[in-house]
């Protein structure tokens, strides 16, 4: 490979000049009525880009340019890669393999220099208990994250945990305290239909997608555990965007101590590829935190309680070593992650009922029409609004009607938050993810 790119890499930038060049030559021979028109309307006309947005790239312009150099191999007949012209499946199959290989090792480098540096990808915040369930299922709904107002009435009883959450947010100087700031909800409450099924999406992923992320997040300071164990944390944390979640059911969710780096990051926020290596750094069976075990008797009101760093295990208070596997959270667990933290749902039995909290704190780039939920009260997205689907690329399919109207983005304040009569009334009615 590094005898043969460079020579395939001039190849290719000879042969995109050469395009340039008739390009070119080709609008010298356009009619004199063609030449007059204006720079615009020739890019129009020649479909070179169209004439209000946009040119989208070409399959070859997206061409990663070692796959480029790798192809053009198959095509010079002094390469060796010549004989595999035609090998379509070969091919593949190569540059899958390549492609593993590179995704390995740069997964690899990065968790050696976040061991390195000490990087924390989440952090155990504090217990949380759930309200009793009413079958809400809203995705990513917005509302002002200091304004209880700006939420349907429905889903006031999980404010004591949104102002958990925003209790331990880090206010920069110079910047709007995040309380003033537009947040995203998310609130499932649902049964297991089929055996082995996940109530949330299966597979290892990240919050965050490589185009259109979230805020990463930052902590600034690690909440505080005492060894004894009373139940709750004795110093809040401090934590800078990112996003909290929490369930009311033990062990249906890993979560592991990583940062993905965004290239490696797939569609979707796909990193299940990359259970492999974090399989080879984190090797031991996921399980809870550290605990108290549950004796009463011995233990008393200590009992059952987490105790020290969510990251340290270790019966021995005085000599704890890090965490070498996935946490296995348990139930009431509010933990704060990156968005770039991988994490999966697991499989439950039929019939096992749930309910998933997640709040992410602000900074989204895209808030995705065909899957989360709009506000009935009318707080809108501080972000680009789109209506594809976000895991495809997609447009939605409607039958015999015009797409709706994508809403302008806007970044409301707490006071537009309030209940309106201008309020559409059709968006309580939208579909949820």
């Amino acid at each position: 490979r590094d005898r043969m790119s460079p020579r395939h890499v001039r190849h290719a930038r000879s042969l995109a000049r050469s395009r340039t060049n008739n390009r070119a030559a080709k609008r010298s021979r356009e009619p004199a009525a063609f030449a007059a028109a204006g720079t615009r309307d020739r890019m129009s006309l020649l479909g070179d880009a169209p004439s209000t947005s946009k040119r989208e790239a070409t399959a070859a312009e997206l061409l990663h340019a070692s796959l480029m150099a790798y192809l053009l191999g198959t095509a010079d007949e002094k390469s060796p890669l010549s004989v595999l012209s035609g090998h379509s499946d070969v091919l593949r199959l190569i540059w899958h393999v390549v492609n593993n290989a590179w995704k390995r090792e740069q997964m690899m480098t990065a968790l050696q220099a976040q061991e390195e540096k000490k990087l924390v990808a989440f952090a155990h915040v504090d217990n949380v208990t759930f309200p009793a369930p009413k079958s809400i299922n809203v995705n990513m709904m917005p509302f002002i994250l200091g304004d209880k107002r700006s939420l349907p009435p429905e889903l006031h009883a999980y404010w004591p945990m949104i102002a958990k959450c925003t209790s331990t947010l880090h206010r920069s100087d110079g910047k709007a305290s995040p309380k003033d700031r537009v947040g995203y909800l998310t609130v499932h409450e649902s049964s297991v239909v089929h055996e082995g099924a996940s109530q949330r999406r299966p597979g290892l992923h990240t919050e965050g997608f490589n185009r259109d992320v979230c805020d990463s997040g930052k902590v600034h300071t690690l909440p505080r555990w005492h060894p004894w164990g009373f139940g709750h944390v004795m110093r809040h944390g401090q934590f800078e965007g990112g996003l909290f979640m929490a369930s009311n059911v033990s062990d249906s969710c890993h979560i592991y101590n990583a940062i993905v780096p965004t290239e490696l990051v797939g569609r979707g926020g796909d990193v299940e590829p990359l259970r492999p290596c974090l399989n080879e750094r984190f090797p031991s069976a996921p399980k809870p935190r550290t605990c108290w075990p549950a004796d009463d008797e011995r233990y008393g009101s200590h009992a059952g309680c987490a105790r020290c760093d969510m990251h340290l295990e270790g019966d021995d208070i005085f000599d704890q070593r890090r965490v070498t596997g996935p946490i296995a959270l348990r139930a009431g667990e509010l933990v704060w992650f990156t968005d770039r933290t991988p994490h999966e749902s697991r499989p439950l039995p039929t019939g096992q009922p749930r309910q998933f909290f997640r709040l992410v704190t602000s900074a989204v780039d895209v808030w995705y029409a065909a899957h989360a939920s709009p506000n009935p009260l009318g707080v809108l997205p501080a972000c680009k609004v789109v209506s594809h689907d976000k895991f495809t690329g997609k447009a939605p399919l409607f039958t015999g009607k015009a797409p709706p109207a994508e809403p302008a983005a806007a970044a409301p304040t707490a006071a537009a938050a309030a209940p309106t009569a201008t309020a559409p009334a059709a968006a309580a009615a939208a579909p949820t993810a």
